[in-house]
């Protein structure tokens, strides 16, 4: 006899599902980073119930699925809102239930959100170790479109003039980078930083803004240049009061990828960014989010 399916319920992440929720993300990565010698992407259960309370918070801005068994969380999927494109995660499922069809229930629910919502661009940051989730993923129409490497940043040496704090006042110039350089916008994603207190570097050159970066895995940045994101890294690395602190480099920008590695900043992990619908690769450098 088979393995008999648990009966699964899918239902809006709640205040009350939190705690568990976050357990569950915690372990889920550690077991999977473990297994493959890496770093787990949170640090304590703390760590994850923090990242899983905010987006459980901010409903206007994330779309939330959890997974229940019996009345009790067993995992939980989410989809940023705030842009055009939108970003898949993170998904997680409990260390006894995997493998039992929650992963593929909760990828299909936010598939399905965003068809309702006729949003036609979804895509996520994939572990390239994690070959369950990579399986999973194209089975349900995802493709592989860049490889990036999550990369430990380490500070400038000194202060660079040309980079500032963002201020809502930067955003229009912000927009129009984004629009130019990524093919879409992600105003609305940096105002929301804004808010939050999160750190938002602007490069400028001439008075005009040449780069922007927020600085994270849940960050993202642009610059017209390589030497404008190195700029921005450093300086990022060097402000930031939270260490360590972490960005994307995409490894088809051969360029940018030997200056982050020549300025010592080190790989920590190469992951896959997976799209559902249209892609336009971005023109110039890029830094992309573990959303996208």
């Amino acid at each position: 006899m088979g393995v008999q399916q648990p009966i699964i319920a899918l239902v809006r992440t709640k205040r009350q599902h939190v705690g568990e929720l976050g357990r569950i993300c915690f372990e889920a990565f550690k077991d999977v980073a473990d297994h493959h010698g890496f770093t787990p992407d949170f640090s304590s259960v703390a760590d994850a119930r923090r990242a899983i309370g905010e987006l459980v918070r901010r409903s206007d801005e994330f779309y939330g699925v959890a997974a229940l068994v019996d009345g009790e969380p067993v995992g939980s999927n989410f989809l940023t809102l705030a842009d055009p494109v939108t970003g898949v995660g993170p998904i997680t499922v409990d260390l006894a239930f995997q493998s039992q069809g929650v992963g593929r229930a909760l990828m299909r629910d936010v598939i399905e959100f965003a068809k309702r919502e006729r949003i036609e661009r979804v895509r996520l940051m994939q572990d390239a170790f994690n070959m369950a989730s990579l399986t999973l993923y194209a089975s349900l129409g995802f493709e592989v479109k860049e490889a990036a490497a999550l990369m430990l940043a380490q500070p400038a040496g000194a202060p660079d003039p040309a980079i500032r704090p963002a201020t809502e006042a930067d955003l229009a110039a912000i927009e129009t980078l984004g629009v130019r350089l990524y093919k879409t916008s992600r105003r609305n994603e940096v105002a929301s930083a804004l808010r939050h207190g999160r750190t938002v570097l602007l490069r400028e050159r001439d008075g005009e803004g040449v780069g922007y970066l927020v600085p994270g895995m849940f960050g993202h940045g642009i610059a017209s240049t390589t030497d404008d994101a190195l700029a921005l890294v450093g300086e990022a690395a060097r402000r930031e009061t939270f260490r360590p602190v972490h960005f994307f480099c995409p490894l088809s920008e051969a360029e940018l990828f030997r200056a982050v590695v020549r300025a010592g900043h080190r790989v920590v992990k190469v992951m896959n960014l997976m799209a559902l619908g249209p892609y336009e690769p971005p023109d110039a450098v890029w830094l992309p989010s573990v959303a996208y």
